[in-house]
């Protein structure tokens, strides 16, 4: 798309959305049709140009949210009430949480994954921050790059009107001696420093389901290597690393292929939220909070409860 083009579908967005006029009104100050108006305000959305975001009355479960406090030893617990099959939903009270806890001239070290681009795309366009974002682990060229941290940096960035901080590095090294050498590197080193003094963190946790992992799907293993550490009684990851129901660093020599922050890193960030949902993923999210990297979880009604009975 050229830059004339894109300035015809944001001229014709902000005519109708902002300035409130009609498509017939549109058309005859730019010279064309109504139909070609309509044309172009459905490109706008379908380009990301536009995005509406419907603010839904948000409904949570206090009584739930002390529970898991008081269970994890929690700074903060976030639950959605009642069952919500829709990852937006609590993306959104995420993203409520984040516009009132963000401070300016802090960092905030972001980790890959569906839940966190959720949250991302849930803050309001007009909710300015002004900090830096850092990306905590390594980048990818797979079909996961929408949800890559690289790519989450850079959009929560742009958003909040501050500055990404990236890590030139891949997530996965190709064995142990290839990550101790990526990681001696001066800007890795800095930009992993950011990470670790980071002011706050927003990570998702995995569930190891070899259908849905996020290591099958952008190749680093396979369905029958997930199985593998499942039976080796892994239940999650979490910043990629690979953690047991106690919350203990899975033995796996996997975990020291990574280049990013670890759990213990985690750890020392003052304010880490994790976002995730699903029955399928309470092992995972019990042995998360067993770790003692989170202080904040959000998630919703059912799994909070799935999560505290298998406590």
């Amino acid at each position: 798309m050229d830059d004339k083009h894109q300035y015809l579908l944001a001229r014709v967005a902000e005519l109708y959305y902002n300035q409130e006029r009609t498509q017939s009104d549109i058309a005859k100050e730019l010279g064309l049709s109504r139909v070609k108006i309509y044309r172009l305000l459905k490109e706008a959305r379908d380009k990301g140009i536009v995005r509406i975001s419907i603010n839904w009355p948000i409904k949570t479960n206090a009584a739930l949210e002390r529970h898991l406090k008081e269970s994890f030893g929690l700074k903060d617990a976030l639950v959605l009430a009642g069952i919500s099959q829709d990852l937006n939903n609590l993306a959104q009270l995420a993203a409520q949480y984040l516009e009132q806890t963000l401070r300016p001239n802090t960092t905030l070290a972001i980790c890959l994954g569906q839940s966190t681009h959720a949250v991302i795309e849930a803050i309001h366009p007009d909710y300015q921050a002004h900090i830096k974002v850092a990306q905590a682990t390594g980048g990818m060229s797979s079909s996961l790059q929408k949800y890559d941290s690289s790519s989450l940096a850079r959009q929560l960035a742009e958003k909040l009107g501050g500055e990404a901080i990236y890590l030139p590095s891949p997530a996965i090294a190709d064995n142990k001696e290839a990550a101790r050498v990526i990681k001696q590197q001066s800007e890795v080193q800095r930009v992993l420093e950011s990470s670790r003094k980071a002011d706050f963190a927003l990570v998702g946790i995995g569930n190891l389901d070899p259908k849905s992992s996020n290591f099958v799907k952008a190749g680093f293993l396979s369905e029958a290597d997930v199985l593998g550490l499942r039976g080796a009684k892994a239940v999650g990851d979490m910043a990629w690393h690979i953690f047991d129901i106690d919350g203990n660093l899975h033995p796996s020599p996997f975990n020291q292929q990574i280049i990013g922050i670890s759990l213990d890193d985690l750890k020392r960030i003052p304010l880490t939220i994790a976002v995730a949902q699903g029955k399928g993923k309470a092992q995972a999210i019990l042995g998360a909070l067993r770790t003692g990297a989170l202080n904040v979880l959000c998630t919703d009604e059912e799994t909070a409860l799935e999560v505290l009975a298998r406590a």
